[in-house]
């Protein structure tokens, strides 16, 4: 492999950005976890509530500053690795990361302060108001982040200013940015694997303590919380990952081809790979098993042929 300045620069940035996302949709699966116990605990008055929304909340503390931290790397990158995309989309992929800020994460960070120090300080019921809106933040802040990156894969809402290397994308239509193509879609699916994310981080800590017999009331309490947001979130995954392959279908249709490993059109109903190897030389899926016509079922409901390679 040619270790150029191209190829080091994608690995610099994908081993960052691989380990940034570990973050953040653990904050806003957790920060719902931490909105469900705190609201139970003043529905209920039931103080085992309160100690597991306690114990919680110092692990999303961590966890928000380890994802604030990886997050300011990569934006740096976004400059370093990318000057003259960034320079080319800058107007209007960086109107949506500064609303991220401005509206976003100010919000999470802001409520930051009551959520991890005004136990004492505040009432339960500002506390709770404060949690709502940590979580709210965090969920905003997926928001303008995947519309930006849905914009770059399904472009909407600006006009190209200048030829040749002074060319710039210009924002002519801010809310057909917000809403392009692809952006809710994503989000939904976004949300809701983040959900699963923070209900089986939670569900996991509190098997352990289960499996210990330590503190076991207040683990079990945690356990159903846990696998309640994971359950429902998991049951949603199902839907909104439908509906944005279906979505790909349309908006990218050779990107769907490319998942599939579907090379050639034909006019037979197009099946899907279960497993397999893509040999892009031969054209082919190598080791493959097929479900014959999933793929055109799964899209389209009947037996229309994918659009191949």
């Amino acid at each position: 492999m040619d270790l150029d300045v191209v190829t080091l620069s994608r690995a610099q940035f994908a081993l960052t950005i691989m380990f940034h996302y570990l973050f953040p949709p653990l904050s806003i699966g957790l920060g719902a976890c931490l909105v469900v116990a705190e609201g139970m605990f003043l529905h209920t008055k039931d103080r085992s509530y309160e100690s597991i929304a306690r114990f919680f909340t110092r692990l999303f503390s961590v966890n928000f500053a380890v994802g604030v931290s990886t997050g300011l790397v990569m934006e740096f990158e976004f400059g370093t690795n990318w000057a003259t995309y960034s320079r080319y989309v800058g107007d209007v992929f960086g109107s949506a990361l500064a609303a991220e800020g401005i509206f976003a994460f100010f919000l999470e960070s802001g409520f930051l302060a009551i959520l991890v120090l005004g136990w004492e300080r505040v009432s339960p019921r500002m506390h709770f108001f404060a949690t709502v809106m940590v979580f709210l933040g965090s969920v905003f802040s997926a928001a303008w982040i995947v519309i930006a990156n849905s914009w770059q894969q399904t472009p909407a809402g600006h006009r190209i200013e200048g030829e040749g290397a002074a060319a710039r994308a210009i924002v002519v239509d801010f809310w057909a940015v917000v809403f392009n193509p692809s952006s809710m879609h994503r989000l939904g699916h976004v949300i809701l694997g983040s959900l699963v994310v923070g209900g089986f981080f939670v569900t996991s800590i509190a098997a352990y303590y289960v499996l210990k017999n330590v503190h076991r009331a207040l683990a079990e309490k945690a356990f159903l919380i846990g696998l309640s947001v994971a359950t429902v979130a998991s049951l949603g995954l199902l839907v909104s990952g439908h509906e944005q392959a279906v979505a790909l279908s349309h908006n990218q249709p050779a990107k769907l081809a490319a998942f599939e490993g579907h090379f050639h059109t034909s006019d037979e109903p197009t099946g899907m790979y279960a497993f397999g190897w893509p040999d892009e030389d031969e054209e082919r899926v190598r080791y493959g098993i097929e479900l014959p016509g999933m793929l055109s079922f799964m899209v389209h409901g009947d037996g229309t042929p994918i659009e191949g390679l």
